[in-house]
């Protein structure tokens, strides 16, 4: 059966997706929790530098992406103008981010920091992490000054946060594919994949000197981007592309042992978990409580490692990953629920605000309509 057919079955919204977001934010929560327990150097040495574990690492975050793609590719198809599909995006992202930075650095940092207030409130490093709430996030800014000193990684934050520029990359990227044309046809974003992919693999080849050694660490950004990429055009595809059990299977390990193998094996690999991520996605499985009451994978993802902080400052004792995995899940699904009911959910009932304001412009603008012109089969 296509992707299409398989939609179709399940009515639009196969449940595997919501399982999807949720497994890989836990096991997000898990690979941190290493970081957290040890410091950089084990947790480089524990996780990234021993197949397969490297290479099964490596796939969770480009299931993350591609899942985004492939979900954000249906809202873009369903926007009637790039003003409301823009607009969606924003609503979702911004509010929960701007919580958290904001409840990290004004709250949980002067708990936790070394330094008096006086110097905490007006050191750079406090702007700078403050500066994460407009997305523009560097390796400085994952940092509060004088916090969790005594940790094994002490002083970062928010580490999972330098994934959020590459995620509004993503937005701004397919907006502008779209408007060159990709929404109403299909091979324009298919290009575009192809031709950032070749341009990654070629700026990584300057970069060491094409050298392509096994690549110890977590999968680059652009790989995150190219991630998406695919996720996109397997839904723009999805009236072509089969979904076989078995071909599921054969590609998770391709991509395993790909991501393995080296540096490049993060672009050979890629088409291979993505398609791996959306023929999980498509299985329809009964919908457990945890599901019905929140989307709790953003708030896990956004939260969990201030948290696993939090744990590993308050509970020295406790400083194994285990320990620090066990605590935190049930503390992060709480705090990822309480985003969800009190941030995020109201957040969405923005979206009939955005949908106003689009048919007001499209009333006093009414070539903005070519946009709604469906996609090319």
């Amino acid at each position: 059966m296509t992707i299409d057919d398989l939609m179709a079955e399940a009515r639009g919204r196969p449940s595997g997706f919501d399982y999807m977001r949720l497994i890989l934010s836990v096991l997000v929560l898990t690979i941190h929790s290493v970081q957290i327990a040890y410091g950089h150097k084990i947790y480089m040495n524990a996780v990234w530098a021993h197949f397969p574990l490297d290479g099964l690492a490596m796939t969770v975050l480009p299931m993350f992406f591609t899942l985004s793609g492939f979900l954000v590719a249906g809202s873009l198809y369903r926007c009637r103008t790039l003003l409301s599909f823009m607009g969606l995006r924003f609503i979702r992202i911004y509010p929960a981010l701007a919580v958290e930075v904001t409840i990290s650095a004004l709250l949980i940092g002067p708990l936790v920091t070394s330094l008096h207030w006086s110097e905490y409130f007006t050191s750079a490093g406090f702007f700078r992490y403050l500066f994460n709430v407009t997305g523009h996030v560097s390796t400085a800014s994952l940092y509060l000054p004088g916090t969790f000193e005594a940790n094994p990684e002490p002083g970062m934050a928010n580490g999972q946060l330098w994934t959020v520029p590459y995620e509004l990359i993503c937005y701004i990227g397919l907006a502008v594919i779209a408007l060159m044309g990709g929404r109403k046809d299909r091979r324009v974003l298919l290009l575009g994949l192809l031709s950032f992919t070749a341009f990654s693999v070629f700026k990584m080849g300057l970069r060491t000197g094409w050298d392509f050694d096994p690549w110890v660490g977590p999968v680059t950004g652009r790989a995150l981007v190219i991630a998406f990429l695919c996720g996109i055009c397997l839904h723009a595809y999805r009236d072509k592309v089969q979904i076989h059990g078995y071909l599921v299977a054969i590609a998770g390990a391709v991509a395993v042992i790909a991501f393995s193998l080296s540096g490049l094996g993060q672009y050979v690999g890629l088409a291979a978990i993505a398609y791996v991520t959306v023929g999980l996605g498509l299985m329809n499985l009964p919908r457990l409580w945890v599901l019905k009451s929140a989307d709790l994978s953003y708030g896990i993802f956004l939260y969990h490692f201030i948290i696993q902080q939090l744990i590993a400052h308050l509970l020295p004792g406790l400083r194994e990953w285990y320990w620090i995995a066990m605590i935190s899940l049930p503390v992060s699904m709480l705090v990822a629920h309480l985003s969800w009911v009190g941030i995020e959910r109201p957040a969405l009932k923005l979206r009939q605000r955005v949908f106003a304001l689009e048919c007001k412009i499209m009333r006093s603008l009414p070539g903005l309509s070519g946009w709604h012109a469906p996609a090319e089969r």
